[in-house]
């Protein structure tokens, strides 16, 4: 069953057939009122924000350091208690379905534990306080927001437990299929801008990290790779080639093809 927090701390609980069952926030004192021994009714996605605390869970004792989270199976029981901060504070959301995202999935009876970055946190806190804003509704589509809500809350956890460097590497992949995707345009950097919601600097930083070398620099390279390709491997025309990629004459391409 849920166990509530002490009177006075904030909590939601469900009292309808919703996918989400329960919100808790804010903070805790786990050392006056640590939470025994239990079973949730629903999968629990435990947030450390501040501070940490004991987590015994399958009968094993872990220390759950800040910024952190905790996915507990409904059939796990689990109990939690003061760590050494003074002062935690926590997120709380139990679901009535088990995750869809295998990065934050529990083994059956078991936890999942995720250390977090302390840039994604922002993120998820927004995200809880969207549950917060969609239990006080009244309207019969609060069912289709929670189960999306769902669906954000796994995702941005698994990212969140990434290291910044795949989260890099994965924003490469869009950058380069972009690219592929765009080689005709007379804009590229602009455009890529507005894509990624990035600035000019910003980007270029991310290019010279990625590849050694400026946006620009690595978009007419892959322009001219492409027409390569075109010419040699396909059998296209330098014209033809020229007008699909977007070169305004053939001499442009073919002094592009020189250099």
């Amino acid at each position: 069953m849920i166990i509530k927090p002490p009177q006075g701390r904030p909590c939601w609980l469900s009292h309808g057939d919703l996918p989400l069952i329960y919100l808790g926030w804010g903070t805790r004192d786990f050392k006056r009122f640590p939470l025994p021994r239990h079973n949730d009714p629903g999968v629990n996605f435990y947030i450390v924000t501040k501070g940490d605390i004991t987590l015994t869970a399958a009968g094993v004792e872990h220390r759950i350091v800040a910024p952190a989270a905790c996915i507990i199976d409904k059939e796990c029981l689990f109990s939690v208690a003061s760590g050494r901060s003074a002062s935690v504070e926590i997120l709380v959301w139990v679901w009535l379905d088990s995750p869809q995202e295998e990065l934050v999935k529990p083994a059956p009876g078991g936890v999942r534990l995720l250390s977090l970055r302390p840039d994604a946190m922002p993120r998820i806190l927004e995200l809880h306080q969207y549950c917060r804003d969609e239990v006080a509704r009244t309207d019969t589509a609060i069912i289709l927001t929670l189960a999306a809500l769902r669906t954000l809350v796994e995702v941005e956890l698994g990212r969140a437990s990434r290291p910044p460097q795949a989260e890099d590497e994965l924003l490469w992949e869009r950058v380069r299929a972009w690219i592929s995707s765009n080689l005709a345009i007379h804009a590229p950097i602009p455009a890529l801008c507005d894509y990624l919601r990035m600035s000019p600097s910003t980007l270029n930083r991310f290019f010279l990290k990625q590849a050694g070398i400026a946006p620009g620099v690595y978009f007419r390279k892959a322009k001219k790779q492409e027409a390569l390709r075109l010419i040699q491997n396909e059998g296209w025309t330098v014209k033809t080639a020229a007008f699909h990629l977007g070169y305004r004459h053939a001499t442009d391409l073919s002094r592009a093809l020189a250099k």
